[in-house]
Parts: C-alpha cells; structure tokens; sequence
C-alpha cells in the first residue's frame, strides 16, 4: 500500500461526507472497528435498503458482516473485493476499500446524462464483427457453466472455508493457542514431507535418465566401431578385382557388337516389308487394271458372237472396237480370233484341244440355231483366256 493511494482513499472519504476524519496513521495497526465503520457507511450509502447487522462483538459475528460486505458489492456493484484482506482491517484493507469509494466517488461528481441522449440511444445497424460476438458469448456460457459447477461444490467447501477464516482470524488476533502451533508444524511437517518425496522421485528419474543415457552412449560407440569396419571392409572390396571381370568385359563388349547388328537386320527387314507392301499394291492396282481390260474385251468378244450369229459384219465389231480407246491389244485379239492359222504361226498357236473346242462348239451352235446359253458363255471365257495369254506372249 502506497502513500499515495492512502492520500487518495482519505480524501475521496471526505468528498463522500463521511462524518469521521480518517488519518493515514489509523491504518498502520490492525483496526477492525474503524474499518466495519467506513464498510458499514459505504453500504448503506450504496444501498439505503440493505439489511446488514452491524454487531461485531465476536469472532463470528465479525465474520459474518464481511460476508455480507462483500456479498452486496460482488453482487450488485461486480466489484472484485478480497475479504481476507478486509478481514486483516490493515493497510491491505485499505485497498480493497478504496475500489468501493472510487466506484461511488466516479458515481457522483460524474453528471446525469440528458433525457434526449437517453432516448436517442440506438443499436448499431450493422454488426462489425461477428466473429468476436460470438466468441464472448461461447466465453460467457463456458463461465456460467464454470461457476454453476462451483456453486454445486458450495456445500462441501463451505466447512473448509469457515476453518481457514478462523483459522486466520486467530492468527491475526496473535493467539498462541497449542492446537494452533500444532496444525502449523502438522501442516509444515506434511509440505516437507511432500517435498522430500517429490526429490527422491526427481533424483530416480535422474539416475534413470543418467543410465539411459550409459546405454545410448555405449550403443553409439558400438556402432561408429561396426560403420568403421564396414568402411574398411568396403574400401577392400573395391580395391580387389572380382574373378570374372574380364569375361564379364568381354562379353558385355560382344554383346553390344551383336545388339547393333540385331539393331540393323531389324531396320533391313522393317524396310523390306515396306517394299514388299508396296509392290503387292502395285500388283494389285495392275491386276485390276487388267482384270477391267479383260471384261471389256470380254463384252466385244460377246458382242462379235452375237452379231455373227445374226448375221452382223465383222466391220461392225472393229467400229466396237476402235469406239473402246483404240486398244491395239483389243484389235489383235479380235484379228487373231478371225484368223488362227496366222497367230498359230506367230505365237505358236493355242491348243489342238481348244482349237477343236472352239470348232465344235461354233459348229453346234449353227446347227442347233442358238444352243445353250451357258455353254457359249464358257466356250466364251475359254477363248478369253487363251487370247490374253497370247497377248502377254506378244508384249513380252
């Protein structure tokens, strides 16, 4: 406690009316009846209706107004005040006691406010921080929870709280009683033997951790000497040449060789059959060339046959003839057709067998007026054949 805040304490008193005149000197020794004095007057003049006994002849009795005291300004003024130190009634009491007047001191030189700033008072309209709104409300429910299981307990700590007041008044009251000396050296007897206990327990966990410690240096040294041994043990191996590094050289360096020939016959033969494709599409393209000429020939040869068996002319089919591209290989065809003795001795002639073929089937058919349609038709293709492979003959 501070000069100043005793200067202060006095002389917010005096403001309030208080009818006594306080000295700082009054507070320098424990003075229970000046301060229930100064609590009683501060509480009725925060509260003209409150019913607090002012009787403090004896030890309970004391006990019960700062009960009270403190009760009321706790409750109605949210003051935070220790009554242990109000009970003390000594410099300390006094700073609880300055919180009391200081509040009522603000109280009244502050001035009333006007009725239009009254009723002009009006919510924001828009929350700027919602964030920390709702932490304070999830605050205000885990304190109100807190305190509802602290008032729970309120029955059972009730004894221990009113022992520990008298306890301490008795204290205070500087008696000598031997119940009193005996619970302190009890209380003294059991903190040191908490104390001890608690060092024994701490000087186990050191040894413990002085072993560990042992074991871990000895476990490190063991394996630096097992890391060193393989280290040399690595450093002789790589100095020695294994027994079959040369075959191993040597076969590698072959196989090398014969993977870059593997490589080029790979290549070879991926481009042959390239080629090869290329050509059976070659081949296919000429085939069906060929195979259009053939048709067309074909139908000239038909229609030859069909105008000779009406009795049509030869040049007629020449006119057909020339009318399908001038294709010397078509006019050939049909000349040799026309005459077989001289493509007989030019190319040396078709077959007897086909030849007679050819006759009889051209006999048979004068005869028969007609004939079968078939048989022409493969008596026709015979003869086709046979004139495209004259034809080659004659290219080549």
């Amino acid at each position: 406690m501070s000069y100043r805040e005793l200067r202060n304490f006095c002389e917010q008193m005096r403001a309030l009316g208080y009818h006594r005149i306080i000295s700082m000197e009054n507070f320098r020794r424990p003075n229970f009846e000046l301060v229930a004095d100064i609590l009683y007057w501060l509480a009725l003049k925060y509260d003209p209706n409150t019913d607090i006994s002012d009787n403090i002849d004896e030890e309970r009795n004391r006990v019960e107004f700062i009960k009270q005291i403190t009760t009321l300004f706790v409750s109605k003024a949210r003051l935070k005040i220790n009554p242990k130190r109000l009970y003390m009634a000594d410099v300390y009491a006094v700073q609880e006691i300055l919180k009391i007047s200081t509040f009522l001191y603000k109280a009244q030189i502050s001035q009333p406010a006007e009725e239009d700033e009254v009723h002009d008072f009006s919510l924001p309209s828009k929350l700027s921080n919602i964030k920390s709104h709702k932490l304070l409300a999830q605050e205000i429910t885990d304190l109100a929870t807190r305190l509802y299981d602290q008032l729970g307990k309120e029955d059972e700590v009730r004894v221990a709280r009113e022992k520990a007041l008298q306890f301490l008044s008795n204290v205070s009251r500087g008696g000598n009683s031997q119940s009193e000396q005996s619970y302190i050296q009890k209380c003294i007897q059991t903190i040191l033997k908490q104390q001890e206990q608690s060092i024994q327990d701490m000087q186990k966990y050191v040894t413990g951790l002085e072993r560990d410690q042992k074991q871990i240096e000895e476990k490190i040294k063991r394996k630096t000497k097992e890391l060193e041994q393989a280290e040399k043990r690595l450093k002789g191996m790589t100095s020695v040449k294994p027994a079959y590094q040369e075959e191993y050289d040597r076969q590698e360096y072959e196989l090398e060789k014969l993977y870059q020939v593997y490589v080029e016959k790979f290549r070879n033969l991926v481009y042959l059959e390239h080629v090869l494709d290329v050509q059976n599409k070659q081949a296919e393209i000429e085939q069906k060339k060929k195979n259009q000429i053939l048709q067309g020939v074909r139908g000239v040869i038909q229609d030859a046959e069909m105008n000779e068996l009406r009795g049509g002319d030869d040049d007629e089919n020449d006119d057909q003839l020339e009318q399908l591209g001038g294709d010397s290989r078509l006019q050939s065809s049909n000349q040799e057709k026309r005459n077989n003795d001289f493509m007989r001795q030019q190319h040396g002639g078709f077959n007897k067998q086909q030849l007679d073929e050819d006759v009889e089937g051209d006999d048979i058919d004068d005869l028969s007026g007609g004939g079968d349609e078939e048989e022409g038709e493969e008596d026709e293709e015979d003869g086709i054949e046979n004139l495209d492979d004259d034809g080659e003959d004659a290219d080549f």
